[in-house]
């Protein structure tokens, strides 16, 4: 097994439970590494105070308590909405005051993706204030597919400052945005080019993309797993278990929070999965 191999769980798994109950939960199971989904309209309670001094607070205090550490956030909005920069500037603050370095969001769609440039320029003095990566998040749904193939982060990126952007590449959403794109290509292709990847497995039931425990979906990940750890690639478990999309890629959530059993059963096997193969 690779020691140096640094994974983490991404907290929209528990959609709807308390940060106490996560962290803990997330040491239950076995895991040193968090990453706060911090998601608008993908997670329950996004809203500005997350990102205050306080909450960093909180969350450092959490972090000592169950011996937990971070290395990334997710911070996925529409990033060619106006006035970025000053919406950002709380989340880098936040990230820095909690040891994060990566910052992962998606885009935007694809008839905007100028203004996204623009934006994502803007951020560049903050980004190198806070010591932050901005990494750019492939699409899982039409809300974001200004980047769906390596080709459109290529142009995106080589607009910008390779010592302050890169890509989270997320095998997951690319499958649910379109199934017939090479997911496993493209998923090895990215590993050289991403500072952070989502691991993610898909399946469809009745119609709809959910998630599940990582190998027991639709994508086959052991050669992906093997050559991120190979690279020590750092990486998180995105396995959002209360969200699900509609063929089409509509997100959708369920009214309900998940049984905190069948989290940590789903962590603890993708867990698993993966140790056998590094």
């Amino acid at each position: 097994m690779n020691n140096n191999f640094r994974l983490a769980v991404n907290t929209s798994i528990y959609d709807g439970y308390n940060i106490e109950d996560i962290f803990s939960s997330i040491r239950k199971c076995g895991f040193k590494y968090f990453e706060l989904a911090y998601n608008q309209g993908y997670m329950s309670n996004i809203n500005q105070e997350l990102f205050n001094i306080d909450n960093a607070n909180k969350i450092n205090m959490l972090k000592n308590k169950y011996d937990l550490d971070t290395f990334s956030l997710g911070c996925t909005m529409d990033l060619s909405t106006d006035n970025l920069y000053e919406i950002f500037y709380p989340r880098l603050k936040f990230a820095h005051s909690i040891g994060v370095k990566y910052i992962n969001a998606c885009t935007t769609t694809s008839k905007n993706k100028q203004k996204l440039i623009y934006n994502l320029k803007s951020l560049k003095p903050l980004l190198e204030d806070n010591n932050c990566i901005l990494c750019l998040e492939n699409a899982g749904d039409y809300n974001f597919n200004a980047f769906v193939e390596l080709s459109d982060a290529f142009e995106i990126l080589n607009e910008l400052d390779d010592k302050y952007y890169s890509i989270n590449f997320d095998p997951g959403n690319m499958f649910t945005y379109d199934r017939k794109l090479n997911v496993i290509e493209q998923s090895l292709k990215a590993i050289k080019h991403s500072c952070h990847f989502h691991i993610k497995d898909v399946y469809i039931e009745r119609d709809v993309f959910k998630f599940s425990a990582i190998g027991e979906g639709m994508i086959a990940y052991q050669e992906i797993i093997k050559k991120l750890s190979k690279n020590n690639i750092l990486s998180s478990l995105e396995i959002p278990l209360r969200m699900y999309r509609k063929l089409d890629s509509t997100p959708k959530k369920t009214l309900e929070k998940i049984d905190l059993n069948l989290i940590e059963l789903t962590l603890i096997k993708s867990k698993n999965y993966i140790e056998k193969i590094i």
